[in-house]
């Protein structure tokens, strides 16, 4: 209502605390709605059930509209003449990085700034990625300028729709990211050793977005960031000194927990190893090696040795770092047992080393049966009991080894075979890694045939010229006349007959 017909007005809008009759859309247009409105510091309620719009007046410019009747309206003097000033959307400002990303579990806060209107003017709308309405607090913080505080403990994407007098400001709604830096995991980092690179792992996937920092020794050690996909990724970096590193990580700016994280990196060339005497040894018996450490300083040293059924070993380690140092060891097992040094926590160069304990008595050898001259004689070794090594059988008689063959049955078992040539005992040895396994040697029995008569001697095979050489023969019944012997040398010359 006004006084007088074509009086001028000063409209503001967003005076009311309903929504008020001007406003200005986009750049100034009037939309007459129905509303609450101020004019010349007193306040009118009018109810319009019509309106007539007029585009684009210059704000600061005079713009003339018009109520039209319709019921329970009362028309004072109609139309008015109206003062347009600039809308309410172009003088508001959201203000904070909160507006933008926040951290979920903690009080975050943004401002709006906005000129001539009250706190019941503006509303905000907060709605989390589970899609339900997130509550709020509304305060005045300074001239024109309200804050916004809320907290949150959903991570992701929340919609931040903010208007005052009825209209969204500029860039509503906004897209406003909540991460937890608490939730981000780092896997063990290990310890490091000079020259070689240091691998850990960060996993972000259930932070939400962000920026991931990572910087070790105050950023003085580079690193490389591999991306794994899915939040994750890979850190690695290869230190050059022999001390503690310090590796810091943020997320948007907040400290991961559990940081600093500590990697002790070592200068393991220091240190070497005498291990090749142990790649076969003896099960019940102590094993030894030796351990130098270069140059002075203290030196932590540990030694483990671990067995095939996943048992440590007792390991005894003695000496120091100038007269060297003395690991040793009783194996009580058989199999493949491996060593491991650390020095300073990180694994010597030559470790993991792999130590294979045999046990020369878990060799089996089958009965020996009688052997006839001139007759294969075979039996079986069992070595499956033993362990790894080599298996070494050899066959004499009267001091001469006589050929011998080995057939592989599988699964570490033998079948051995010799043809004896005298009726006389022979002797078998059996050794596994140099040790004669339990029995050896044995002695395989030879007869003679009764019903043939055997010659046997070394020399018949070979003999040295000018030497006095004989043989055997055996079996022979009647007298030595009825023996008659021929040996004839090259070109069939007769040598002498007896």
């Amino acid at each position: 209502g006004g006084d007088s017909h074509g009086d001028r007005y000063q409209a503001r809008p967003g005076g009311g605390r309903r929504p008020h009759i001007l406003c200005v859309v986009s750049r100034c247009v009037v939309k007459v709605e129905g509303v609450e409105y101020e004019l010349t510091g007193k306040w009118h309620t009018v109810v319009c059930v019509s309106s007539q719009r007029l585009h684009n007046p210059e704000a600061g410019g005079v713009a003339n509209f018009q109520l039209l009747p319709g019921p329970l309206v009362l028309i004072i003097r109609s139309p008015w003449s109206v003062e347009v000033m600039e809308g309410s959307g172009a003088r508001v400002a959201v203000l904070g990085d909160s507006i933008k990303h926040f951290p979920a579990g903690q009080l975050s806060a943004f401002d709006i700034s906005a000129a001539n209107v009250s706190k019941e003017d503006i509303q905000v709308h907060i709605v989390s990625p589970a899609k339900r309405p997130v509550s709020y607090q509304l305060s005045e913080s300074g001239e024109n300028v309200y804050r916004v505080a809320f907290v949150t403990t959903e991570v992701g994407s929340y919609v931040v729709d903010v208007a005052v007098a009825g209209q969204k400001v500029q860039g509503s709604p906004f897209i406003a990211k909540a991460y937890d830096a608490g939730l981000i995991r780092v896997s063990d980092v290990p310890n490091g050793v000079v020259g070689q690179p240091c691998q850990f792992r960060v996993d972000a996937s259930q932070a939400g977005e962000g920026q991931l920092e990572i910087s070790i020794n105050d950023g003085e050690v580079p690193n490389h960031v591999q991306v794994l996909g899915g939040g994750r990724c890979l850190v690695s970096f290869t230190p050059d000194t022999a001390k503690i590193h310090t590796i810091d990580i943020k997320f948007n700016g907040e400290t991961v927990r559990g940081c600093p994280f500590v990697c002790r990196v070592a200068d393991t060339s220091r240190v070497s190893l005498t291990l090749r005497h142990l790649e076969l040894i003896p099960v019940g018996q102590p094993a030894a090696f030796n351990i130098s450490v270069d140059g002075g300083g203290s030196a932590e040293l540990t030694v483990t040795v671990r067995t095939p059924s996943h048992t440590t070993l007792p390991v005894r380690v003695s000496g120091s770092v100038r007269a060297g140092f003395i690991a040793e060891f009783k194996p009580v097992e058989v199999g493949a047992h491996t060593i491991i040094v650390n020095y300073n926590e990180s694994a010597v160069s030559g470790t993991p080393f792999t130590c294979k304990v045999y046990d020369a008595s878990k060799v089996g050898v089958s009965h020996l049966p009688r052997g006839a001259i001139g007759k294969s004689l075979q039996f079986v070794v069992d070595a499956s009991e033993a362990g790894e090594g080599n298996l070494e059988i050899s066959i004499s008689a009267a001091g001469r080894n006589i050929p011998t063959q080995v057939h592989p049955q599988g699964s570490a078992r033998f079948a051995v075979s010799f043809v004896p040539l005298e009726a006389i005992d022979h002797s078998i040895n059996i050794s596994f890694n140099k040790e004669p396994v339990q029995g050896s040697p044995f002695v395989a029995k030879v007869q003679a045939d009764p019903n043939r008569i055997v010659v046997s001697g070394q020399s018949l095979a070979a003999t040295a010229v000018g030497k006095t050489s004989f043989f055997t023969i055996s079996n022979v019944t009647g007298s030595v006349e009825d023996v008659e012997v021929s040996v004839e040398g090259r070109g069939r010359k007769h040598q002498r007959a007896y």
